[in-house]
């Protein structure tokens, strides 16, 4: 059942709102990136003909908060991953050694090629 609420904010909004809840978030104990929150998804759902790719999105911080889902940034799952955005640099290098440790399962999370209990199992911390 859509609400009258959701059903008023307009197709792009929604599509937005889907997205984002479809993208599962990962802390520190799952990944050992230090004060931080990585998101992952599904290419499907995360816009897999975007301009960037296969990537994760970084916010700083373990507070979600709507400012910094806006500010997050996006690593590409690639070699050598390119982070898009700002990240401090203690930051970076962690994420970009968390992409780096966790390509495979990833991109095949990306794929759709593996659940997202497979992909949180096949995850190594840094």
């Amino acid at each position: 059942m859509v609400t009258k609420k959701i059903a008023q904010s307009g197709p792009k909004k929604i599509v937005a709102r889907f997205m984002l809840e479809a993208m599962s978030n990962l802390r520190t104990r799952a990944t050992g990136v230090d004060d931080a929150t990585v998101w992952v998804s599904a290419g499907e759902f995360a816009g897999a003909q975007s301009q960037y790719g296969p990537r994760v999105k970084v916010m700083p911080g373990t507070k979600i908060t709507k400012e910094g889902l806006i500010e997050a940034a996006s690593v590409t799952i690639t070699v050598p991953p390119k982070v898009i955005g700002t990240l401090p640099g203690e930051l970076k290098k962690q994420v970009i050694d968390f992409v780096n440790l966790n390509r495979e399962i990833l991109l095949q999370y990306w794929r759709n090629e593996v659940s997202t209990r497979e992909m949180l199992d096949g995850l190594t911390r840094i």
